[in-house]
């Protein structure tokens, strides 16, 4: 009588542990590859890396690998550009007409520093001379008031310190 007992109980148990996602699914176990209990739609760069993993642990032929590599690596390079496309638009860098790359390379260009006095630096985001420590932004970082004078230490503006 006991072990009948003790049978219902756990099948009862059993019961009420399977059922309890379909009754309270705020209770239930998030699956894997879901965020706030929402499925999550896989990327193609998410595919390259299972595609990769795959072939790694031996689970894909070679030729199967290069099938699905090449179709998925245009996929996920044009996934790349447009979450850069989006992250310049969020930092003001690009405007909706103008092209990525050629404002990537306006940037870089006018990061191009050189000192009067020591000429070209390396450094491409230098605010000061490596060799003689002179402002080569010729603005105040704190105010952005232009520096008129070369040996200037203290902005004529606000008062902050432009010198090395």
């Amino acid at each position: 009588m006991l072990a009948l007992l003790v049978g219902s109980v756990l099948a009862i148990a059993g019961l009420a542990y399977v059922l309890l996602p379909l009754l309270r699914p705020d209770l239930a176990p998030v699956r894997e590859g879901a965020i706030g209990g929402t499925e999550v739609e896989p990327t193609a760069i998410d595919a390259l890396r299972e595609i990769e993993f795959d072939q790694a642990t031996g689970k894909l032929s070679a030729e199967d690998y290069d099938a699905l590599r090449a179709e998925y690596t245009p996929l996920a390079m044009a996934e790349l550009e447009a979450k850069d496309r989006e992250s310049a638009l969020a930092r003001g860098e690009v405007s909706t007409g103008d092209d990525l790359a050629e404002r990537l390379i306006a940037r870089a260009k006018s990061r191009a520093t050189s000192c009067p006095t020591c000429g070209p630096r390396p450094e491409p985001d230098a605010l000061y001379c490596s060799d003689c420590g002179r402002n080569l932004a010729a603005s105040c970082l704190k105010c952005g008031a232009a520096v008129e004078n070369p040996q200037a230490r203290f902005c004529g503006e606000c008062g902050s310190a432009i010198a090395a």
